[in-house]
């Protein structure tokens, strides 16, 4: 059943996401041509990540957001919104108004209360935070307010996370876009072609095979706009987020 994990765990498979990015896609192509461009995506963030889990109806009550103050607006009116960081916990949408006042009018962007620090300090998920989804750490002066969702299962209380070994990958990591340009013959074209053309976006007639060609960049630009880029964002090189949703496997 949806709840608090669900929300959290979506949040956390975006990690890294940079911009433009399949959320501001998926938002427009819901919500129309008005959020073109690289529109700011804290808030659509936040409405993704509950459409995604199954939580749309509890965090979004059944509407698309990515102006931040018509959000905790509908929490204030519903009765779920509390001023400051009393109380807050894991799974609460938290509001932001960088300039340190209690007003919903004021709010500046959003995220998500992952936990809360012995310190009092609040640990977060954010996207569209200096471009990027990120965890972050927030003090109270920065907090506007907090909604809380009427999740159908609540997160269980445990003590502060610990810092756990990260397992080896499976996947071959994105190595960055100059790579792309100064290595021309790798195991890893190999690898990236069978998995595009898994995926449809295949045009080889032989191959694919481990010295890039055109064919792996038309391949490749199709699998970009299949993931909702178009235009100068969908054409070769690769870019961090549709290359990690690829999943190419590691050589």
């Amino acid at each position: 059943m949806p709840g608090v994990e669900d929300m959290v765990a979506q949040a956390e498979k975006d990690i890294g996401l940079r911009e433009p990015n399949y959320i501001q896609a998926w938002y427009r192509k819901r919500n129309g041509s008005a959020y073109g461009g690289n529109f700011a995506w804290c808030n659509a963030a936040v409405t993704y990540w509950a459409f995604a889990s199954g939580n749309h109806g509890e965090v979004c009550f059944g509407t698309d957001y990515a102006y931040t103050v018509y959000h905790a607006q509908k929490f204030s009116a519903k009765g779920q919104w509390t001023y400051g960081t009393s109380g807050i916990r894991r799974g609460d949408i938290i509001f932001f108004d960088w300039a340190g006042r209690d007003s919903i009018a004021a709010i500046d962007h959003v995220g998500i209360v992952t936990g809360v620090r012995a310190d009092g300090k609040i640990l977060t998920i954010e996207g569209n935070s200096a471009n990027v989804c990120a965890r972050r750490v927030r003090s109270a002066y920065e907090i506007a307010g907090y909604g809380r969702p009427k999740y159908r299962t609540t997160a269980t209380p445990s003590a502060p996370p610990t810092a756990q070994p990260k397992p080896a990958p499976k996947y071959q990591p994105w190595p960055g876009y100059a790579w792309f340009s100064r290595v021309t013959n790798s195991p890893v074209y190999t690898q990236m072609g069978k998995r595009l053309v898994a995926e449809g976006c295949g045009l080889y007639k032989v191959g694919p095979g481990p010295r890039v060609s055109e064919v792996d960049k038309r391949s490749y630009e199709k699998w970009q706009r299949k993931c909702g880029y178009s235009g100068t964002s969908a054409k070769w090189p690769p870019g961090k987020d549709t290359w990690d949703r690829l999943k190419v496997p590691k050589t």
